[in-house]
């Protein structure tokens, strides 16, 4: 029998009409949209609406599978999980600070390892930052704390190791007697540069630490507190015959080594062993230590020995005369071997012979050593706590190992940030969401483990940023997707709106981490790079874990599970069928169509209707937007580099406070300049000219006669050795104590060297050329002899080792070894083989900030390349410019990595929105991101703009995919779009606040001022733009919708449904003939006057004017669309509905069984002699 549909009320016709489906199509389904262009029904953005229809359909297929196999899906997901962050037991974590901050150089600009690692820094600071160090008690005071921690021992593979196995001390001569090696050998002290070195108490920290007994001397106590080198050899000299004593008089002249420290003045007059030669020895008089440190302080060696005022004292106020009258800080360096140099010292020494010697066990021997070292002065530091001053030192071994356990993930902290964040989920949203934080927590341990399969290493930011930032980040999809749930929307439809703003924010977000990754700060760029790789794998969970728990949830549901119950079940409503299980569908359509309301959606409305499309406000949002732009343009003319080390480090170390000490107080630094792939001895002008370009350098330290200290440049010590050599050879022939055949034995050892170094010519086949002796000079203008050039540099290697070692020239390959003796009469001298490598050593004073550290590395580096240009291939190297190089095109780097950010942005967004619209969302991103305007540029920029680029575009582009999808008038579509994405936004933007606030109980200073106060900056202005300027900027100037309908003005015209699906193909079964069978009857024609009924099928037979309604299957927020079909003829219309089977009308029973029928289903089949029995399949 047919009935025909009631009428539609005009209330359900209009909700019909408000429904998603009507009123955004090309969210609910672009396909749907499309069809309204095929028919002419509407106009609009035809290419996005096909790659978005196509999209969905994947999105749709891809929800179809995990509805159907969830648990599946679940199980596969937790185990590819599991198996994933496995290989979190094996990550490699980077805590040397050179991984982390400095590029690691390649080729021939790679800065030796060792030069961070050479040197034991301390600093003195008062407590109170107004008290003068420059007083006696403060100068004693630091003498007693370098004194006690100098001497620290470590005892490593059986040997004992202290500060004398490790330092660079002053090279000595070889000498022929025996006892004077010996001598020099205990006598020699460690270099330790040092302000105490100005008065005769810096000789105390010289030793030796046993008295060295002197032949022929006058005291048997002979220290560094009692030692006049130049009055000792004055006294030794005619007590003993049998040693040269012209040769080591000519050492120390050349050395400049003279009265040692017996004629400087004492720190205290009263001490009992200040020497009576002392200026103020058992004086009343208040010592002037500011004149005494100005100009710098000279050690044993004045020549090569000369400390700079710069790096001794700092804080620094002179007087008109340029004498310092005030100083806050006082430093102290202790210089060690390197980890190679201290190798390659103890190597073959009988002291390392028993344990295997390697470069491996010496760098282990060294730091242990320098983290004793640091320990003591803590130690020293702590027990006097009545002292007005503070002792801070550094050392490369300490920090490392500091940095190594601060890397290491604090468990507890994670857990509970999780917990919380769990916690705010089940409170805003539903146990779903709590759920999902411990899945997305989980997806990035396995996203983590994928990083360290793949070779990306762990640091501190990896463990103390990345897992709450990036969880925070993906919390707002999972809102997203959870907000699509409320409206009761199936696995499937909620994969199909959500979708597509799920992928395109994550390769929004992955392009946006990959652009940062341009940066060459190490660190930063792994967690860029780690942040990539963590947004895919949220994606991948949110589009498969989260839609199969979906699935679970709501078979949970219709199972009446106790823990899913709906609380509250909606009334059912009435319907001219009275099948149960027909009724039940149409419940369930009726619950769809009950979209549901909360306190956001009614806070947008309010807000909406009552402030924003007000003029006033309007007007007065407009000049607040104005004024804010103009004050970060302003602001961002002003902007100053701000780029500190100690931003690294965790606050309350040693590291940390010398590093800001230095970085305050001092601002010193050295650097070397390179020089490589040159003919030296033919480009000698050139080097000169090299060298002294550096005196263009503001910042360059020079000499009291403004010029460049000569004594550190190798080619001029070797240069004044020749032009020594050749007066002393002058002399000796005036006197005729030499000829050009030979020498005579009143000839002195000098005058015998310079004898054979003017015999050489420079020629391997004719190395020796007597008759040119008289004829040539070993220096001419300046220039040394090129011919002999590498025969010279042999003998100054050798016979002038304080000159050459001073130079720190680093002479790649290392010269050959020749000693001269006068007893040695063979004139041949081995030629060195040609240079490879040279540097020359400079200092870098007051650059105690960034911009002016980056001012003058870009003047080095112009120098440079001037020089690289004339064929003088040449580089800079040094600490600061391995950690400040990188920065040196910050700049630029930072515009190429917003312009490489936005493009991947729009072209993404270009997917989902005609690129002509986009204009808005590009002039609300880059107005967002002139508020990184207020805060100078400094290495983290880069990627705190990344992250600031993500939480504000993110939601921009959320509200622009939502007014341009709507239909209607600008505060229509304005209106839905808010409606539709606040509630994500808002809970999205508090969760993510939730997950970062961890970050400010961070010790590190970077991460807590820096990261967590730019996170909630931006995290307020997303909020704000995204909810307040960016909707005020649609609604005054927005784009037009994706579609836009001709004949309505607010929704679209009623689709065609989509054609029901073929029915299934049915295989005949015959019954055994055993059996019980069933009369096969012929199938009969229907006519157009009877209703025929079979097992599976119904056919419906309809006289004219009769209204037929067909309900799809598709849902909306608000109900199924139905489509009224109106006949003008005789129409057949056939339903074919796999869900309902016609019920027996007595015991209620489905007629379609494959085995058994009730009795009363078979009564009635064997009454009617004209129905047909047609056997069903299976359900």
């Amino acid at each position: 029998m047919a009935s025909t549909a009631p009428p539609e009320s005009p209330d359900l016709e209009k909700e019909r009409h408000e429904s998603d489906l009507y009123t955004r199509p090309g969210w609910v389904d672009a396909a749907v949209a499309l069809d309204q262009l095929d028919q002419g029904k509407a106009s609009g953005d035809r290419g996005i609406l096909w790659v978005r229809g196509r999209i969905q359909r994947q999105l749709r297929s891809l929800g179809r599978i995990l509805d159907t196999h969830a648990g599946i899906f679940l199980f596969v997901s937790a185990l590819v999980i599991v198996s994933l962050s496995v290989g979190l037991k094996g990550m490699d974590i980077h805590s040397d600070i050179e991984l982390l901050w400095a590029e690691p150089s390649s080729g021939v600009e790679a800065t030796p390892q060792e030069m961070l690692s050479t040197h034991q820094m301390i600093v003195q600071t008062a407590v109170d930052p107004d008290v003068d160090l420059l007083h006696p008690h403060g100068l004693l005071e630091h003498l007693a704390l370098v004194q006690n921690a100098t001497q620290v021992t470590v005892t490593m593979f059986d040997v004992t190791w202290q500060l004398k196995d490790f330092c660079q001390a002053p090279s000595i001569p070889n000498f022929d007697a025996h006892y004077i090696e010996q001598i020099f050998e205990h006598v020699m002290p460690c270099s330790i540069v040092t302000a105490l070195d100005c008065f005769w108490e810096g000789s105390k920290l010289l030793g030796p630490d046993y008295p060295v007994h002197i032949p022929f001397g006058t005291s048997n106590q002979t220290k560094w507190t009692n030692l006049n080198p130049s009055q000792f050899i004055s006294e030794i000299k005619p007590k003993e015959s049998q040693f040269d004593y012209n040769f080591l008089e000519d050492y120390f002249k050349r050395a400049g080594i003279t009265s040692g420290y017996q004629e400087k003045p004492c720190l205290n007059p009263r001490d009992p062993d200040c020497p009576v030669t002392a200026p103020n020895y058992n004086s009343t008089q208040n010592l002037d230590i500011g004149a005494e440190l100005t100009g710098g302080c000279y050690g044993l060696a004045a020549k090569y020995m000369h400390w700079p005022e710069d790096l001794l004292v700092g804080g620094v106020i002179k007087n008109k005369s340029g004498h310092i009258k005030h100083a806050k800080a006082l430093q102290t360096v202790v210089q060690l071997m390197g980890e190679h140099e201290l190798f390659e010292y103890w190597s073959g020494h009988y002291k390392v012979h028993h344990i295997g010697w390697n470069q491996e066990k010496a760098t282990t021997v060294l730091n242990a050593w320098q983290k004793k070292f640091a320990q003591e002065v803590e130690r020293l530091t702590k027990l006097k706590k009545s002292s007005s001053y503070l002792f801070v030192t550094f050392s490369t071994a300490n920090l490392n190992k500091m940095l190594n356990e601060a890397s290491k993930t604090d468990l507890v902290k994670l857990g509970v940030v999780l917990g919380v964040a769990a916690v705010y989920g089940l409170v805003v949203q539903s146990r779903l969401a709590a759920l999902g934080v411990i899945v997305l927590a989980s997806s990035a341990a396995a996203a983590l483990g994928a990083c360290s399969i793949i070779g990306l290493p762990m640091n501190l930011l990896s463990t103390h940023v990345l897992p709450f930032v990036t969880v925070g980040l993906a919390m707002r999809e999972m809102f997203l997707i959870l907000s699509s749930d409320m409206r009761n929307l199936s696995p499937p439809e909620v994969l199909q709106r959500t979708g597509p703003s799920i992928i395109s924010a994550a390769l929004v977000n992955s392009g946006a981490f990959l652009a940062a990754a341009v940066l060459p700060v190490p660190a930063l760029r792994v967690f860029c790079l780690q942040c990539a790789v963590l947004v895919i794998f949220h994606c991948a969970a949110l589009l498969i874990v989260f839609p199969s728990l979906l699935a679970l949830e709501q078979r949970c549901r219709k199972t009446d599970v106790p823990c899913f119950r709906n609380e509250t079940k909606p009334k059912p409503p009435t319907n001219n069928n009275n099948d149960p299980e027909h009724g039940e569908s149409l419940l369930t359509a009726e619950v769809i169509c009950q979209q549901k309301k909360n306190f956001l959606t009614w806070l947008v409305n309010r807000y909406f209707t009552s402030v924003l499309i007000k003029p006033f406000v309007k007007v007065i949002l407009c000049l607040t937007y104005a004024v804010l732009i103009i004050f970060c343009v302003f602001n961002g003319l002003k902007l100053e580099f701000d780029v500190r080390l100690s931003t690294f480090l965790p606050k309350n170390t040693q590291e940390y406070k010398y590093l800001e000490a230095q970085n305050k107080f001092f601002g010193f630094y050295n650097f070397y300049l390179v020089t490589t792939e040159l003919e030296y001895p033919l480009n000698q002008p050139l080097l000169y000219e090299y060298h002294s370009s550096l005196t263009n350098v503001p910042h360059v330290l020079k000499d009291s006669n403004g010029g460049l200290n000569m004594h550190d440049f190798w080619l001029a010590n070797f240069r004044d050795f020749l032009i020594d050599l050749q007066e002393e050879f002058d002399n000796n022939r005036k006197n005729n104590f030499l000829n050009n055949e030979t020498w005579f034995p009143n000839a002195t050892e000098k005058a015998v060297l310079a004898f054979k170094l003017l015999a050489q010519t420079g020629i391997v086949e004719y190395p020796v050329d007597k008759s040119q002796i008289f004829k040539k000079q070993l220096v001419t203008n300046g220039i040394i002899d090129p011919k002999a050039f590498y025969n010279y540099l042999s003998a100054w290697n050798s016979n002038d080792q304080m000159s050459y070692t001073s130079s720190r020239a680093n002479l790649t390959p290392k010269p050959s070894q020749h000693y001269s003796s006068k007893a040695e009469l063979e004139l041949k001298i081995p030629k060195s083989r040609p240079l490879v490598y040279t540097q020359m050593p400079f200092y870098l004073k007051n650059l105690k900030s960034t911009g002016k550290i980056i001012e003058t590395l870009k003047q080095i580096k112009e120098i440079s390349e001037e020089f690289n240009q004339r064929g003088l291939k040449n580089y800079p190297i040094g600490l600061i410019f391995a950690y400040f190089n990188q920065f040196l095109l910050l700049d630029r780097l930072l515009a190429v990595q917003f312009l490489l950010t936005l493009l991947s942005a729009v072209l993404v967004a270009c997917v989902l929105v005609q690129w002509t619209k986009l204009w808005c969302f590009v002039l609300s991103v880059v107005i967002c991101m002139l508020l990184m305007c207020l805060v100078n540029v400094n290495a983290l920029s880069g990627t705190i703009g990344a992250l600031h680029f993500i939480i504000v575009s993110r939601n921009i582009f959320l509200v622009l995919t939502g007014f341009l999808s709507a239909l209607g008038s600008c505060e229509r579509r304005l209106k839905m779009s808010l409606e539709l994405y606040a509630e994500p936004i808002v809970k999205g933007d508090f969760g993510l606040l939730v997950c970062i606030s961890v970050l400010i109980t961070s010790q590190f200073e970077f991460i807590q001022c820096y990261f967590f106060t730019a996170l909630v900056v931006s995290l307020c202005s997303s909020t704000i733009n995204s909810l307040v300027f960016f909707p005020l900027l649609l609604l005054i100037a927005g784009p037009k919708a994706e579609l836009y309908h001709l004949e309505h003005n607010e929704r679209i015209s009623t689709p065609t449904p989509p054609p029901p699906p073929p029915p299934p193909i049915r295989t005949p079964t015959y019954p055994k003939s055993s059996r019980r069978s069933t009369s096969v009857k012929a199938t009969r024609e229907p006519s157009l006057t009877t209703i025929t009924e079979e097992s599976c099928n119904q056919s419906i037979v309809v006289e004219p004017q009769v209204t037929v309604e067909y309900s799809s299957p598709e849902s909306s927020s608000s109900g199924p669309y139905t489509t009224k079909v109106t006949a003008t003829a005789n129409i057949k219309v056939e339903l074919v509905a796999p869900v309902y089977r016609p019920k027996c009308s007595k015991c209620h029973r489905s007629k379609c069984k494959r085995r058994q029928q009730c009795r009363c289903c078979k009564d009635s089949d064997s009454s009617d002699s004209s129905a047909e029995a047609e056997p069903c399949p299976s359900s």
